[in-house]
């Protein structure tokens, strides 16, 4: 693929995450992606095929952003707890931030009961890297234990995500930077010993 193509398919791929987050992924439709990115239908379908690739290599993309966890903060000297508190704080504040994209991602599990393939593999490695990160810092906990606390912690931080105003107090919603802390620290404290 050539320098232009790659940039006219990296354009296709932002303008249908902002079509997903603004009007959500029923109502991201390719001739609306078109409109948006300033180009024709028949692009889209050139790069893509079809609108469900298109979507597929959308979410794959936000997926791996949200689930990163070498783009997570890591600042030196955080004990297994502080970097826990500080990763799953990252990811509801994400979540907090682009809404449309958090529920598109849970759209087949809320909509019709299935499970997407995709992202449970993006949670179970994220999981996994998380426990061995939090392991290597300290973490006495034992790994069957330490992954189900994990896996508990980052339930709640994803339900408050997808519904913060019925999960998190109205006080500790749109505080600038901290917008959840209070939340995630009490179930870091909680969870992961």
């Amino acid at each position: 693929m050539d320098e232009r193509s790659g940039a006219v398919e990296a354009k296709i791929i932002l303008t249908t995450i902002d079509c997903i987050e603004k009007h959500g992924i029923v109502g991201t439709t390719v001739r609306r992606i078109a409109e948006m990115a300033g180009i024709n239908v028949a692009a889209i379908n050139y790069y893509f095929r079809s609108k469900e690739e298109l979507i597929r290599r959308c979410m794959a993309t936000t997926l791996a952003n949200a689930f990163d966890l070498a783009g997570m903060p890591d600042m030196p000297g955080l004990g297994p707890q502080e970097r826990c508190a500080a990763i799953m704080l990252e990811i509801l504040q994400g979540g907090i931030r682009f809404p449309g994209l958090t529920r598109a991602h849970f759209h087949k599990l809320i909509a019709d009961g299935q499970s997407d393939s995709m992202l449970a593999d993006s949670v179970n490695g994220f999981i996994e890297d998380l426990g061995a990160d939090l392991r290597d810092r300290g973490c006495a906990m034992e790994p069957r234990s330490l992954d189900r606390a994990l896996r508990q912690i980052l339930s709640a931080v994803l339900m408050t995500a997808l519904a913060p105003s019925l999960f998190m107090p109205e006080r500790d919603r749109g505080q600038r930077g901290d917008e959840g802390r209070a939340v995630v620290d009490r179930l870091v404290a909680l969870l992961l010993i």
